[in-house]
């Protein structure tokens, strides 16, 4: 199981190559240029490609060339459902852009693009940010530590919550939220993989 979960923003392009392409994903974060053995495909293979409705598997010329800054909250295998409440103030399963870290709890049960046969990385592109800089918008310091000590009185009711705990907490949602609101005026899309 992977332990740690990371966001990176990136456009739609390389959205569609990374589907298209998964292997290429850690080449992408470390910012180095992929195999091209499995890049270079027979004329036929790309017909059919097309054919099909995918995309032709060109490298993007704009192919980062050092490693993606990671976005977000710390979230891991620990505390993913907790995210989840925070972000959608429920435990129930949510529909579009607030199932970002769902797709961590029911791999089946998201609106993510589903990014390698694994289930190791997902995203979303660029049109969905808007929601989740919405639903962001509604988080503010004061919220957040409600919904997180709304979340620990139904699974750890004698936890006694830490002033740093929910500082690392805001901050991480605070640079979250950031982030996301440069997506959207740069449109751009999500990515998240399982490290």
């Amino acid at each position: 199981m992977a332990l740690h979960f990371n966001m990176f923003l990136l456009p739609n392009e390389h959205i569609r190559f990374l589907k298209a392409n998964p292997y290429a994903v850690d080449a992408y974060l470390q910012g180095k240029a992929p195999g091209l053995a499995h890049i270079n495909q027979t004329l036929m293979a790309k017909v059919i490609t097309i054919l099909k409705g995918g995309i032709e598997q060109t490298i993007p010329k704009d192919w980062p060339s050092a490693s993606i800054a990671m976005i977000g909250p710390e979230v891991d295998h620990r505390n993913v459902e907790q995210h989840h409440y925070i972000l959608n103030n429920t435990e129930a399963w949510v529909k579009g852009a607030g199932s970002v870290f769902q797709t961590w709890l029911d791999i089946n049960n998201h609106d993510a693009i589903k990014m390698d046969a694994n289930n190791e990385s997902f995203a979303f592109e660029a049109q969905s940010l808007p929601a989740l800089q919405r639903l962001l918008a509604d988080l503010n310091e004061q919220t957040l530590r409600q919904r997180f000590d709304a979340w620990l009185f139904i699974h750890n009711p004698d936890y006694q919550v830490q002033e740093a705990e929910y500082q690392q907490l805001w901050l991480g949602y605070q640079r979250f939220k950031t982030n996301i609101t440069q997506a959207v005026e740069r449109g751009l899309g999500l990515m998240w993989v399982t490290q």
